[in-house]
């Protein structure tokens, strides 16, 4: 039970180091774009996302208690974008796939964890 218990935590900081890159991609894009391609509800939507997925990473990476469950709540908070371009796309796609695979990675490690 132990090495399954490792295995998750082990997936949990990688799939938070994933959504860190495709998170990242993201705001880069969105620097890219100018902070005027988007709307002011959507910026502030974004920021308030991003303060949580920071957070949510960085407790991930630490190996906190809680972090499978803010793991999931960050990981399906990503969500399609409008005024896009095929690179925008591509970005939040990254992003939406990798908070997916973080939030799995939470879940996992949380069914894990109390089961222990």
């Amino acid at each position: 039970m132990a090495t399954t218990i490792t295995h998750s935590r082990t997936f949990l900081r990688v799939s938070a180091w994933a959504f860190l890159f495709g998170w990242g991609l993201h705001v880069l894009d969105h620097l890219r774009r100018g902070m005027a391609a988007s709307p002011m509800f959507v910026m502030a939507g974004g920021t308030v996302q991003g303060l949580i997925v920071v957070i949510a990473i960085v407790l991930a990476l630490r190996g906190y208690a809680r972090a499978p469950e803010l793991a999931m709540f960050a990981g399906l908070g990503s969500g399609p974008r409008i005024n896009v371009t095929w690179f925008s796309w591509a970005t939040a796609l990254a992003e939406i796939g990798t908070g997916l695979l973080f939030a799995y990675a939470g879940l996992r490690a949380r069914r894990e964890r109390d089961l222990a």
